[in-house]
């Protein structure tokens, strides 16, 4: 029998801890209060996306953001009534409009989502909460930080759209060298700053994950987005007191000894260099 032990007190701790740093603010918008987004994809990080988002709830984080339709889905057929933000943007009207029925906050990262999304909203007559995503160099979703003009063009043609919030994501928050980091923030700042000029609402701004808000005090802006974070899986030196809050148990199934020379796996993928 396999399982995953959580120790839910370790994990408590972890949440404390997290909420505590955010109180230190750093930057933007008169020092207001950081918001803690708890990231839930990949199952919960493993840990079951369902009992690992009420737990997370239920210790003072409601805010959850996921990855997929599906699993935005399984958290509202689970009667989770936190808000939800799905962070990958989509153009398939079909996910949309099931995500915007579940009052699922979406994510707009290209003109064809955003037109989708203006579209659906008209038809079933809602305001439709979305958060801008900004690629400011990781190549995963969103409008990219030099088509500034083509973003402000599209979202001026909504009538249907209410802008929560912006963000952006960093590639390297975890390396040493924060070089890249820092011009990653620079693209972002710079887009945000020119939407505003040309009067487009960017709502809360987020740009940090987990590495990323431990490592960067004036990069917090208005929100965060914590995953590994809370389950002790740092990146990075944990000089934090994060605790590991799980661990696998099972059982050995057989020992085997095998000779020098011996092929193991599928196409003899390895040959023992000993016994």
């Amino acid at each position: 029998m396999k399982s995953l032990v959580v120790n839910r007190e370790d994990l408590k701790h972890n949440i404390r801890v997290i909420k505590e740093i955010a109180k230190d603010t750093g930057r933007l918008d008169n020092h207001k209060n950081i918001e803690v987004i708890g990231v839930v994809k990949g199952n919960g990080y493993g840990l079951g996306i369902i009992p690992y988002s009420k737990f997370l709830i239920d210790n003072g984080i409601d805010f959850l953001a996921v990855s997929t339709v599906e699993e935005a889905l399984l958290l509202r057929e689970a009667k989770v009534q936190a808000r939800i933000l799905m962070l990958s943007s989509t153009a398939v009207e079909k996910d949309v409009e099931n995500l915007i029925q579940n009052d699922i906050i979406l994510t707009v990262g290209s003109k064809e989502s955003v037109e989708v999304v203006d579209k659906l909203g008209e038809k079933l007559n809602r305001k439709v909460k979305v958060h801008l995503k900004i690629d400011t160099g990781f190549g995963r979703y969103g409008f990219c930080y030099d088509e500034k003009d083509m973003i402000v063009e599209a979202l001026s043609k909504c009538k249907n759209i209410e802008i929560e919030g912006t963000f952006s994501h960093f590639t390297l928050a975890f390396f040493h060298n924060n070089k890249f980091s820092e011009t990653q923030f620079k693209r972002f700042i710079d887009v945000v700053e020119y939407l505003k000029e040309n009067k487009v609402d960017t709502g809360m701004l987020h740009i940090c994950n987990s590495s990323g808000f431990l490592k960067f005090k004036d990069k917090r802006l208005n929100a965060v987005r914590i995953g590994s974070a809370f389950l002790g899986r740092l990146s990075i030196p944990n000089i934090y007191g994060l605790k590991r809050v799980g661990y696998l148990k099972s059982q050995v199934a057989e020992i085997k000894n095998m000779k020098k020379g011996y092929n193991i796996g599928y196409s003899n993928a390895y040959t023992l260099r000993k016994d």
